[in-house]
C-alpha cells in the first residue's frame, strides 16, 4: 500500500482560507501603497521631502514593520501547516492525541470522558469505588482546561462547517471550505489535528506577544524587539505547536504570569498597592496548573520567592496560595468524587522508573505501591536532574542567549525591578528542574509532556541577551559594523533549526506524508467500519484507536492472564472483540524489549508467530503500510469490502 495513491487533501477549514485572504488583503494593501506612492511622487519634488520625512519619523514606518512581521508569520504558518506536502503530517504525540479525544467527547456533550481504558484506570476505579464506568469513562489523568478549549474550538469548526456545507449545496465553490468530520480512509490528515495545531500556534505567537511587553518593561525597545525574534524563530517552539501538546497554551499563561509579577515588583519599588497583581499571578498559575499539574512546581518557585521579598513575610505567599486554590480545588474535588482521589491517576506516573516505564504503571491491573518512601525518589530525581543538565542547551530551546541567565545573576542590572525578578526566575527555574526529576521526564524524543524549560526560554533569554550586549559594550568597540555582524551572528545561531527546517518545507519535505512510524490515520480509522460503537478494540496505541477510529480501546494489558480475566470474567461486558498491535512495538529492540522486557508476554503476536487455536480473537489480516500493523480480531470482519 501507498500513500501517495490517496487523493490530494485540501488546504481545509475556514482558517485556511482565512489565512489566504489576510496574505491577500495584506500584498493588496502593499500594492495599493506603492500605487499611492507613485501618485504622490509625481505631484512634485517638494512631496517627496515631505514623503521621506513622513517614511523615517511618522507613522509609516511601524505600519510598514507589521506589515512585514504579519505577512513573514502568516507565510510561516501556511508552510507549517497548510502547505502540501509541508511539516504538517498530524499530531505527533500520544498524550496529545489522546487528550484531543478527551476533548471529542466534550463537545458531543459527554462531560470530560475518554475513550482510552488504561487498566491503571480499571484498578483505581474498582478499587475506590467497586465498579469501572464503561459508558462514559471519566479521565482522572489529564487536566482540564486544554481539552475543554479544543472542545470549543471543535464547535465552533463544525458550526462553520454546517454553514459551508449548507452554502455548498448553492454553489460548489464552498465544498473546499467544508471538511470531513469523521475520520475515513479517503484523508490523510484528521482536520481536527489542524484545529489543535493551529490553536496552539495562535496560543504562541499570544506568547510572543506578552513577552515582548515583559520584556520592555524589564528592559527596552530593541532589547524586546530582538528577543521576540529570536522566540519566533525557535524551532522548539513550531515543534511544540505542531505536536498538539498543550506546551504553547502554558508558555501563554506563564508569560502573562511573568508580566503581572513584575507589575508587582514595579509596584513594591514604586510604593504602590502591589497585592492585585500578585492576586492575578496567583490566579493565572491556577488557570496554569489546570493545563499541566506538573506546572504546581512553578508556582512553588513564586510563592518561595513572595514570601521572602514581599513585606510582611509570608502575608502576600498566603493570599497568593488560597487564590490558586480557589481555582484549583474544584478540579481535585470533581476528581475525587468521580475515582475516589483528588489527584486522580496522574500522580501515579511519578513512579516512572521506581516501578518501570510509564506505560507499564498505566498498563498494570494493580500499581505496586509498596515500600515507597521519600529515599527510593533519590537515585531517580539524581540522574533526571543530570540528564536536564545534560542537554540544558536542548531544553533551551538551543537558544544562545538562554544559558547565560546564570552568569546575569551575577551582573546588577540599573532597572531595581529587573535586578529583583531575575532572583523570581531563579526560584521557578530551579522547583521546575525538581518537580521534572521527581515525576520524571519519560518520552525518548526531543518533544517531552512533562517539558517546563520550554516556558523559561524567553525569561532566560531576556537577561541572557541582555548581559550579552552589557558585555560586548564594555569592549570599547565602536564600529557599527562590528556590532551589527555580532548581533548578526548571536541571531544566526540560534535561529539555525529554524532556518533549516524552514528550507525543508519550503522545497518540500520528504518522507511519508503521515505521521510513519507508527500512525496511519486512515488505515485506523478502518477499524470504525470493522467494529460496532459498543465494542472494545486492545491496542498497543489505544490513543490512535479512540481518536481516528472512534472506538473505545483497552491499553494492552502487561500480561495475557490480565486480557484473559478482562475478558473471560465480563469485566468490559465482554465487548472486547480485536487487538490491534503497531510499530509501537514492532518496532522495539527485539531482544531487550520484545521478548525481555516489558511485552514478554505478548511476543508471540508481535512477532507474529502466535498459535491462535487456544485464544479468543482467531482471525487475523495485516494492515498498512506494509503489513507493519497487525490485527486480531473475535471473526473475519474485513473480507468482501471496498473500504
Amino acid at each position: 500500500m501507498h500513500l501517495t495513491n490517496f487523493p490530494a487533501i485540501h488546504p481545509i477549514l475556514g482558517m485556511t482560507l482565512f489565512g489566504f485572504a489576510i496574505l491577500g488583503m495584506i500584498l493588496a494593501a502593499v500594492f495599493l501603497g506603492i500605487y499611492k506612492l507613485v501618485q504622490y511622487v509625481r505631484v512634485s519634488e517638494v512631496n517627496i521631502q515631505h514623503l521621506v520625512h513622513a517614511m523615517e519619523h511618522g507613522g509609516w514606518v511601524r505600519r510598514v514593520k507589521f506589515i512585514l512581521l504579519f505577512s513573514a508569520i502568516s507565510f510561516i504558518v501556511y508552510l507549517w501547516l497548510f502547505k502540501v506536502g509541508g511539516g504538517f503530517k498530524g499530531l505527533t504525540h500520544e498524550k496529545a492525541i489522546e487528550q484531543a479525544q478527551i476533548a471529542r467527547e466534550i463537545a458531543r456533550g459527554h462531560g470530560f470522558s475518554t475513550k482510552v481504558i488504561k487498566p491503571a484506570a480499571l484498578w483505581q476505579f474498582e478499587r475506590e469505588l467497586g465498579k469501572f464506568p464503561l459508558e462514559r469513562t471519566p479521565d482522572t489523568y489529564y487536566a482540564p482546561l486544554p481539552p475543554y478549549i479544543n472542545a470549543l474550538v471543535f464547535k465552533c469548526m463544525d458550526a462553520f462547517n454546517d454553514g459551508m456545507k449548507a452554502l455548498a449545496k448553492k454553489a460548489s465553490l464552498f465544498e473546499n471550505l467544508t471538511y470531513e468530520q469523521v475520520m475515513s480512509t479517503k484523508q490523510l490528515v484528521y482536520a481536527y489535528d489542524r484545529m489543535i495545531a493551529f490553536t496552539q500556534v495562535v496560543f504562541f505567537l499570544l506568547a510572543v506577544l506578552v513577552n515582548f511587553y515583559t520584556a520592555r518593561r524589564l528592559f527596552d525597545d530593541r532589547l524586546a524587539i530582538f528577543c521576540v525574534w529570536l522566540l519566533l524563530l525557535t524551532e522548539k517552539c513550531w515543534e511544540y505547536a505542531m505536536s498538539g501538546l498543550p506546551q504553547m497554551l502554558m508558555l501563554l499563561l506563564f508569560s502573562g504570569a511573568a508580566y503581572t509579577m513584575v507589575r508587582a515588583i514595579e509596584a513594591k519599588v514604586a510604593g504602590a498597592k502591589h497585592l492585585p497583581w500578585l492576586v492575578a499571578t496567583a490566579g493565572l498559575f491556577g488557570l496554569l496548573a489546570l493545563t499541566h499539574g506538573i506546572t504546581i512546581w512553578l508556582f512553588v518557585g513564586v510563592v518561595i520567592f513572595s514570601g521572602i521579598h514581599f513585606r510582611p513575610r509570608g502575608r502576600d505567599a498566603a493570599i497568593m496560595v488560597g487564590i490558586f486554590l480557589i481555582i484549583y480545588a474544584p478540579w481535585m474535588v470533581r476528581n475525587a468524587r468521580v475515582c475516589g482521589s483528588p489527584v486522580g491517576l496522574g500522580w501515579y506516573s511519578g513512579l516512572y522508573q521506581i516501578r518501570g516505564t510509564e506505560s507499564q504503571i498505566m498498563r498494570s491491573m494493580e500499581i505496586p505501591l509498596g515500600g515507597l518512601s521519600p529515599t527510593v525518589f533519590r537515585n531517580k530525581v539524581q540522574g533526571q536532574i543530570l540528564m536536564q543538565m545534560d542537554g540544558i542547551f536542548e531544553f533551551m530551546g538551543k537558544s544562545l542567549a538562554a544559558p547565560f541567565f546564570f552568569l546575569a545573576l551575577l551582573h546588577l542590572f540599573k532597572k531595581p525591578e529587573t535586578s529583583i525578578f531575575r532572583w523570581c526566575v531563579l526560584s521557578m527555574w530551579l522547583c521546575a528542574v525538581f518537580g521534572m526529576a521527581v515525576f520524571g521526564m519519560p518520552d525518548s524524543a526531543s518533544i517531552k509532556a512533562n517539558d517546563l524549560h520550554i516556558l523559561m526560554v524567553p525569561l532566560l533569554s531576556f537577561y541572557g541577551m541582555a548581559l550579552i550586549l552589557v558585555m560586548w559594550s564594555r569592549l570599547n568597540i565602536n564600529v557599527q559594523l562590528g556590532r551589527i555582524a555580532f548581533l548578526v551572528l548571536i541571531f544566526f545561531i540560534s535561529a539555525l533549526p529554524f532556518l533549516n527546517q524552514f528550507l525543508i518545507l519550503f522545497n518540500g519535505s520528504n518522507g511519508p506524508p503521515v505521521v510513519w512510524p507508527p500512525y496511519v490515520p486512515p488505515w485506523i480509522a478502518v477499524l470504525a467500519k470493522w467494529t460496532r460503537e459498543d465494542e472494545i478494540i486492545t491496542s498497543d496505541m489505544p490513543w490512535a484507536v479512540a481518536w481516528y477510529a472512534d472506538r473505545e480501546s483497552l491499553w494492552l494489558p502487561m500480561t495475557i492472564h490480565d486480557w484473559n480475566d478482562l475478558n473471560d470474567y465480563n469485566q468490559l461486558n465482554g465487548h472486547i472483540v480485536g487487538i490491534y498491535f503497531t510499530p509501537v512495538t514492532g518496532n522495539l529492540n527485539f531482544i531487550t524489549e520484545i521478548m525481555k522486557g516489558e511485552y514478554k508476554e505478548w511476543a508471540p503476536f508481535i512477532t507474529r508467530n502466535v498459535n491462535l487455536k487456544d485464544f479468543p480473537l482467531k482471525a487475523v489480516t495485516a494492515l498498512p503500510i506494509e503489513g507493519e500493523c497487525v490485527y486480531y480480531s473475535d471473526r473475519d470482519r474485513w473480507t468482501n469490502r471496498e473500504d
